[in-house]
C-alpha cells in the first residue's frame, strides 16, 4: 500500500505489490475483489491498531461473495473477533440465517434483527 502522500497518486491509496509497481489493485479487480480486499486490509488494520471498543460495524459483507468465501469470512469473524461485538447488515434472509447457524454451532449466541419485521410490529401497537 502506497500512502497518498505521494502527488502522482492524486491523493489516493495505491494497493499494489511494491511501490515501483505500476500495477494497482483499483484498477485491475472486479467490484467483488476489491470489496475482499477492503474487508481484508480493514480487518488488518483492526487487529493491528485495536481500540478498547472491540466493536465491528460491517455493512453488507458478503453481498459479493460466493459460499466459499462467504464461509471462509464468517469462520474468520468468528475465530479471531470472537471477544467482539459484531454488527453486520444483510438484506438476505439466507446469508443471516447462515451466520447465525455458524454461530450457534460453535457455542457462541448470535442475535438476529429482522429490522422489516421490526417495522412491522412497531405498526400495529
Amino acid at each position: 500500500m502506497e500512502a497518498p502522500d505521494n502527488l502522482s497518486n492524486n491523493g489516493y491509496y495505491r494497493f499494489c505489490s511494491s511501490i515501483v509497481s505500476e500495477h494497482d489493485a483499483w484498477s485491475t479487480m472486479s467490484s467483488g475483489q476489491l470489496a475482499g480486499v477492503i474487508i481484508a486490509f480493514m480487518l488488518a488494520m483492526n487487529k493491528v491498531f485495536p481500540t478498547g471498543l472491540k466493536t465491528l460495524l460491517i455493512d453488507d459483507p458478503i453481498q459479493s461473495m460466493d459460499d466459499i468465501n462467504m464461509a471462509s469470512f464468517i469462520q474468520l469473524l468468528r475465530e479471531e473477533f470472537k471477544d467482539y461485538q459484531i454488527i453486520m447488515s444483510t438484506h438476505e434472509s439466507r446469508i443471516a440465517n447462515y451466520v447465525s447457524y455458524k454461530y450457534q454451532t460453535s457455542g457462541l449466541s448470535p442475535l438476529a434483527i429482522n429490522l422489516k419485521n421490526e417495522k412491522k410490529n412497531r405498526d400495529l401497537i
